[in-house]
This record gives structure tokens, C-alpha cells and sequence, in this order.
């Protein structure tokens, strides 16, 4: 079966010969795996050339929303790269510091899963043990629990990309982020 791949609104469509298209940022399942680089440039470079990686997105900075109201902002930046089969590798730059010991560990950074209802998977992880996990902005903002995210497009990228998303921890204190689009 060959797999035709197309870019139709930031949204990865996969679609096997005669059959339907598969939307690959809806549904349940692994989103991505996020890992922080040293130099995002080299990163993104490395597996563009090494792997054949190809660049999705990259983003500038993250707003949290809550209806208009901007809740958090971070100047984070990162992209994510499509691996070749409709997962992503995100990489996100590694901290001057590590603030948290599960960021002294390895490059590591969360697993993301795609859920279909943030709000119902986020309290039924909490119900199952699952942690808060709370990401603070460095400015008093805190983005703790499921909100509207916004990645601000960087260039050559025209549109930001908005998901709903959030953190738990789990059992073994590894970083999950539910991801809905």
C-alpha cells in the first residue's frame, strides 16, 4: 500500500490508495515524543539530513488562553519534525538549568498522547493516580491543567498552531502531555 502525504491547514493527512484520509491529530494515541536540544538549529538539522526527517513546525513562543484571556506566556521555542510515518519529534531547546530532577536525567523531555476529549482524559489520569503537573512561565504565569495553547509561528511559518492541552505526571514521575486537537 503506498501512503500519499499531504499538508492541509498544519494538519498531517495520510491517505493509503482508495481509502479515506487518515487525520492524524485526531483520534487517540502516541502524539509525539518531545526531547530538548542543545541547539535547536543543529537538532532540526541533524534529522533532516541523518534520518530524513522533515520540519512540520516551529514556533516562537506559547500563550495559554482561557476563552480571549492570555493566562500564561512562555518564550519558549521549538519544532516538530515528522519522522517519516505521522509521528512527531518535537524538540524543544534544554534548559540552562535544570529545575526539576526529572530534567537532570537525559534529553528526555514528555511522551505527548493525542486524546479526543482533553477534559474527560485529564480527570480520569487524575482519578487514576496521575499528578497535576503544573508548567510555570517565569513571570507568574502558571499553566496548570487542560487550556488552549497557542505555538506563535516562527518564520518561514505564516500560521500559529492552536491545540487544547495538559500535564500529568505519572506513576514513575515521567511527564505526559494530552494533546487534542
Amino acid at each position: 500500500m503506498r501512503l500519499d502525504k499531504q499538508v492541509l491547514a498544519n494538519e498531517v493527512v495520510v491517505a493509503p490508495d482508495n481509502e479515506k484520509p487518515i487525520h492524524l491529530l485526531h483520534g487517540s494515541g502516541l502524539h509525539h515524543i518531545n526531547v530538548r536540544a542543545f541547539d535547536l538549529d543543529e537538532t532540526i538539522s541533524f534529522y533532516e539530513q541523518a534520518f530524513g526527517f522533515r520540519l512540520l513546525f516551529r514556533w516562537d513562543g506559547v500563550d495559554g488562553m482561557r476563552g480571549q484571556q492570555v493566562f500564561f506566556r512562555n518564550p519558549l521555542q521549538g519544532a516538530q519534525l515528522d519522522i517519516g510515518d505521522g509521528q512527531i519529534l518535537e524538540l524543544i531547546p534544554a534548559p540552562k538549568k535544570a529545575v526539576r530532577p526529572s530534567e537532570l536525567a537525559s534529553s528526555f523531555n514528555h511522551i505527548g498522547l493525542r486524546v479526543s476529549n482533553l477534559d474527560e482524559t485529564y480527570a480520569r489520569a487524575l482519578a487514576n493516580g496521575a499528578k497535576p503537573y503544573p508548567i510555570r512561565d517565569g513571570a507568574g504565569g502558571v499553566w496548570d491543567g487542560p487550556a488552549t495553547i497557542k505555538l506563535k509561528a516562527s518564520p518561514p511559518f505564516q500560521r500559529s498552531f492552536v491545540v487544547r492541552a495538559a500535564h500529568v505526571m505519572g506513576p514513575n514521575g515521567e511527564v505526559i502531555e494530552l494533546f487534542e486537537s
